[in-house]
């Protein structure tokens, strides 16, 4: 049975990502401070407890490739949002932002190809429009994705030797429980929104999974150091 770890696979988007992949038949291994909502899933799951905010490394991959034989898949889905601007943004409130988004990252990929050289693989990180586009208020979050898309370029060149490869998606508005909640404040907002993007609507976590795991996939084998928006046409909309 094919392995997949997914960071943050525990809720919101993750969640719909752990869905997918034990869909189609994989062990996943979700790695979470907590087991979030993985009990609504059925299926070969389970929660590895992990702070990837606090941690110094990647080591806790190590155990789960020697319990598991290998780790077919690597979904670095966790991440944070800050909505400040960038003179507003303290030491503290950075460093927690490039921990989680990029730190944690950077050292998930590094760890996997140690680990999968001998057998090859697939990464893909979850970056953001940020990524792509400047965002109102969002410099730090922005800084960190940007950087997603560079380190998703480098190490799809530095790995492909060892017959791994490394995308990145970058998911526009998504229609979760969470951004329901902040748009139900500004329901103006959402028409604004929408009205800017070519589809005229909000994509699902499904839509997400989908291409997340399409890049995992043996479907996209020719396919390295892409990073492929999921917005319905929005970061090159109107």
């Amino acid at each position: 049975m094919p392995v997949a770890v997914i960071t943050g696979g525990n809720k919101g988007l993750g969640l719909a990502q752990s869905r997918r992949f034990l869909d189609a038949g994989y062990k996943v291994v979700v790695i979470a401070r907590s087991r979030g909502e993985v009990d609504r899933l059925s299926g070969d799951i389970r929660v590895v407890e992990h702070d990837l905010g606090g941690s110094a490394s990647a080591e806790y991959l190590d155990a789960i490739h020697d319990e598991e034989g290998g780790l077919d898949v690597l979904v670095n889905n966790a991440g944070v949002h800050l909505k400040k601007p960038i003179w507003d943004v303290s030491a503290d409130e950075l460093e927690h932002v490039l921990n989680i988004n990029i730190r944690a990252m950077f050292l998930a990929c590094g760890r996997y190809i140690a680990l999968q050289r001998e057998a090859g693989g697939a990464i893909v990180n979850i970056a953001s429009m940020g990524g792509i586009m400047a965002l109102p208020s969002a410099a730090a979050y922005v800084t960190a994705k940007t950087g997603v898309v560079g380190l998703t370029r480098s190490v799809a060149v530095d790995a492909a030797q060892f017959g791994i490869r490394c995308n990145a998606v970058s998911p526009g508005f998504i229609d979760t429980d969470m951004t329901r909640a902040v748009l139900a404040k500004d329901p103006a907002r959402r028409e604004r929104i929408e009205r800017r993007i070519p589809t005229h609507g909000f994509g699902s976590p499904e839509d997400v999974a989908n291409a997340i795991f399409y890049l995992a996939s043996e479907q996209a084998a020719y396919v390295n150091g892409v990073n492929l928006p999921v917005d319905g046409g929005y970061a090159i909309g109107f």
